[in-house]
């Protein structure tokens, strides 16, 4: 006869009561790969509808179950060819480690990703910074083109007064 437990399943704040041979413990910890699944899945679209979320997590879970599935017959038929239990041992070991490997991977790569993040931030307000001074230059430089011909006109103007003066004072003549 099988023991029937009363667990709570709590997935992105809600709760359900279900009844099963499960523990609570187990049910938190499918709870959590759930909520972390509907996480990662809004993460790329925050506005995303709980349901719609939830139902991709389902695809998810339901892909990921077939695959699994697939895997285990491949593997129950490689079970009856294997000589060796060693071998099978071997292949688990080596499994374990990719899998090891390829979450030290993922760690390296997603700090590596939060830093890049972090040097693109940086080198777009450094860019804000330089296009301000950029702009402000080119103020700077229009207000001294405008000086400058100013003072081209007051010469220019200058010179015209001199030539004059120097006209009616006998100056200009020989």
């Amino acid at each position: 006869m099988e023991i029937k437990n009363k667990v709570v399943a709590r997935v992105q704040g809600s709760e359900y009561s279900l009844m099963g041979s499960i523990t609570q413990d187990h049910m938190d910890e499918i709870c959590e790969t759930i909520n972390d699944m509907v996480r990662e899945v809004t993460r790329s679209n925050p506005l995303m509808n709980k349901n719609v979320a939830l139902m991709l997590c389902a695809l998810n879970l339901s892909d990921e179950l077939k695959k699994q599935s697939d895997r285990n017959d491949e593997l129950q038929d490689q079970l009856g060819n294997i000589e060796s239990i060693n071998e099978l041992k071997e292949q688990i070991r080596i499994y374990k480690e990719y899998a090891n490997r390829n979450n030290e991977i993922y760690q390296e790569l997603s700090m590596e990703n939060d830093k890049l993040k972090e040097e693109i931030e940086a080198s777009k307000e450094t860019i804000e910074q330089y296009n301000k001074k950029i702009r402000q230059y080119k103020h700077d430089i229009e207000e001294s083109r405008r000086t400058i011909l100013n003072l081209q006109n007051q010469l220019f103007e200058s010179q015209i007064e001199l030539v004059k003066a120097n006209k009616k004072s006998g100056y200009g003549e020989e």
